[in-house]
């Protein structure tokens, strides 16, 4: 053979170099592929074989009170996990976990062998220290001990309502835990386990550490809160009845010191318990709040001027008639002050106050003083009450609403509105977290108090001292405080059951604020269905005043050393606490109203035809009514009439312009010749003429 025939064509050498360029290349490109361009894919893949991962529950921030003392914090606690399939023999296996921890052997046993569950199972959550260490002792092949975060309330009861829950999950359930869950659960964080081709874990990486909540700081004051709780359950067990509700609020600002529903439960077992004592009742149950709503009625006639402190109203011995229907009194009353309408917790009082302010006048009273909306309280489960615009109003709602029928409210609502008399006029936000604060106690956030002026400071301590008076000699006498002055209101209120009025099931509830003249502390009591007393004025009222007493000297408020002490009165029933009187209305309750059911109409109140005109208001004083009507009719405006006799008294007063339309009250009296003679020679003011007239009739304003 020649030699060019042993040679390689340069053709064929060309085409295998290629060929072989081509092959490198391949491999080249694949492996750029598999290194570079799916180098994290494979990674990923590799450490899913290679590797578990968990994640780390952050703990949750600390719950502290106004001192700082915890309330709910967090320990380390462990839980016990498996993976059944490196469990070599199952049935023995579960029978010695279920005798530690106390489970059941044959569903332990039917989860270990549930094919779903091989890999990875919850044995049992959160268990005791002593149980932690016959699991370690085990030293068994696939069960495990996980270190969680637990949460614990040291106090256990104390303002369970308020704290709420966290459950299994770490998640709040109820209360500030389910309002703030976001600021005070953190950040999870994730642990890694090298495990090898058997999926046998032998090291541990924390890939990102949990971050702590932040924690609370609540306006709570332990001490307080406990005495309320200790009180409020003595009060609910005394009077038999089914649950009560106490509630202590620092005057100025509105900020929660203590919050307590009875009955209560254990946070730290809170799923031992039904789920309807998890329910706080301070926020989200509605109620007809009767005779405490009467202070809406009363400060917000006075504020516009339709009454004064001093007035005489009639009231007509205990009875007046609105729409053909009749609405009475717990007493026959005849005339008395506005202050003693408040005292002595007068139906028909509270009924001509709210005539005079007429519908409209009356709903935005019911609305500025917040009722008909959430109080704005840091708590879920809050609700708006139950108030209907007036337009929907039957002939009988303007009766009934002014002591406290028709309406729906919370305990909150009307702790606040009452609150707002006991600060000068100053509707606040409740409040029940103070600030925010970061693990290492740096502030995060503040909570400043919120207030809107709704009546004027004059206003509210002419309620006031209307309100000292239901103490010193009115329903209220048993909520008296030994070296403090003191002032509240009594209510009794019928429950709705079936959609009817109940003559047996009340709500009785006493709200006062002490010490006069600058209050401390506002403070609701309210216990449901009480048996045997049943006034707001003898099973709620001495509550408040243990509660009240402590609370002052636990905040170091100085006795008043100024005057006498009134002194106690926790006798027994007696006539003068009844502030409500069973059936004293035909109204039916706000769920079952029809306005077609009832026919509107004053009696009292004569309308005549109106114009545009504004007239000045004569002084009716000595004048016969039929004389006063005359005048009245001519003006153009519409009388109210209170008594019969002669006019000793008038609202608005004399030289006032008056449009057509308006009202006018008038209070009459029957007087003798010796007080007419006095009424035509008394040059002074007409309180002074009313004075005279009363003195001459043998009365007592």
């Amino acid at each position: 053979m020649s030699d060019s025939g042993r040679r390689l064509h340069p053709v064929r050498l060309a085409l295998l170099i290629g060929l072989i360029a081509l092959w490198s290349l391949s491999i080249l490109a694949r492996l750029v592929q598999l290194q570079i361009a799916r180098h994290e894919e494979f990674i990923n893949l590799a450490l899913q074989q290679q590797q578990l991962t968990r994640s780390i529950l952050a703990p949750r921030g600390v719950i502290y009170d106004s001192n700082m003392d915890e309330l709910a914090t967090s320990i380390a606690a462990s839980t016990v996990v498996a993976e059944p399939r490196r469990i070599a023999n199952k049935p023995a296996s579960a029978k010695t976990v279920a005798s530690i921890l106390g489970l059941d052997y044959r569903g332990l046993l039917a989860k270990m062998t549930d094919p779903a569950r091989q890999s990875f199972m919850i044995v049992q959550r959160r268990i005791s220290p002593k149980a932690e260490e016959q699991v370690a002792a085990l030293k068994m092949d696939g069960l495990y001990l996980v270190e969680e975060s637990m949460r614990v309330y040291p106090n256990r009861e104390l303002a369970c309502h308020a704290l709420g829950f966290v459950n299994m999950n770490g998640d709040g359930g109820a209360g500030i835990e389910l309002e703030y869950d976001t600021e005070l659960k953190g950040t999870q964080g994730q642990i890694s386990f090298d495990v090898d081709a058997r999926r046998r874990s032998f090291r541990g990486h924390v890939e990102k550490p949990p971050i702590q909540g932040h924690s609370l700081v609540l306006s709570i004051n332990r001490s307080i809160q406990y005495i309320v709780e200790r009180e409020l359950k003595a009060g609910v067990e005394n009077s038999r009845a089914n649950a009560g509700v106490a509630i202590v609020m620092e005057s100025d600002t509105g900020r929660i010191l203590a919050m307590a529903g009875y009955p209560n439960f254990n946070t730290n077992a809170y799923n031992k318990y039904e789920a309807s004592l998890w329910r706080n009742r301070s926020v989200s149950d509605v109620f007809e709040p009767g005779s405490t709503f009467k202070v809406v009625v009363a400060a917000t006639a006075l504020e516009a001027g339709l009454t004064r402190p001093d007035e005489l109203i009639d009231c007509q011995m205990g009875s007046i008639v609105i729409g053909k229907h009749l609405f009475h009194d717990h007493k026959p009353y005849g005339l008395l002050t506005f202050s003693q309408v408040l005292e002595n917790s007068s139906n028909v009082g509270a009924v001509k106050l709210g005539l005079r302010l007429g519908e409209k006048r009356l709903y935005e009273g019911l609305r500025r003083f917040g009722f008909g909306a959430k109080s704005g309280i840091d708590l879920p489960g809050e609700i708006d009450g139950l108030v209907r615009d007036w337009h929907q109003w039957s002939g009988l709602s303007i009766g009934a609403i002014s002591f406290g029928q028709e309406v729906g409210v919370t305990s909150i609502q009307i702790l606040n509105a009452v609150n707002a008399i006991a600060n000068g006029g100053y509707l606040a936000r409740p409040s029940i977290v103070d600030r925010v604060i970061d693990a290492n106690g740096d502030l995060i956030r503040e909570n400043n108090p919120e207030r809107t002026k709704i009546l004027s400071p004059s206003t509210a301590a002419e309620i006031r001292d209307a309100f000292e008076g239901v103490v010193l000699r009115g329903t209220g006498k048993k909520a008296a405080l030994e070296g403090y002055r003191v002032a509240g209101k009594t209510g009794t209120a019928q429950k709705i059951i079936d959609g009817r009025y109940s003559k047996d099931k009340f709500v009785a509830s006493f709200i006062g604020f002490a010490p006069l003249p600058q209050p401390r502390v506002t403070v609701l009591v309210q216990l449901d269905e009480p048996k045997g007393a049943i006034y707001g004025g003898d099973v709620s009222a001495p509550i408040f005043q243990k509660i009240a007493q402590e609370s002052l000297l636990q905040l170091h408020v100085p006795p008043d050393t100024t005057g006498p002490a009134p002194a106690l009165n926790l006798a027994k029933t007696s006539a003068g606490s009844e502030d409500y009187l069973p059936d004293a209305t035909p109204v039916l309750p706000l769920a079952g109203l029809e306005d077609s059911q009832f026919a509107a109409g004053d009696p009292e109140e004569i309308a005549v035809q109106v114009s545009d005109e504004m007239a000045f208001l004569p002084d009716f004083q000595g004048m016969a009514k039929r004389s006063v009507l005359e005048s009245c009719m001519a003006l153009g405006i519409r009388l109210q009439a209170n008594g019969s006799g002669l006019a000793i008294s008038q609202i608005p007063p004399a030289g006032t312009p008056i449009p057509a339309g308006a009202v006018c009250t008038v209070t009459f009296a029957k007087i003798g010749l010796k007080g007419m003679q006095q009424l035509v020679t008394q040059e002074d003011s007409g309180e002074q003429k009313a004075a005279a007239l009363f003195r001459a009739a043998g009365s007592r304003p």
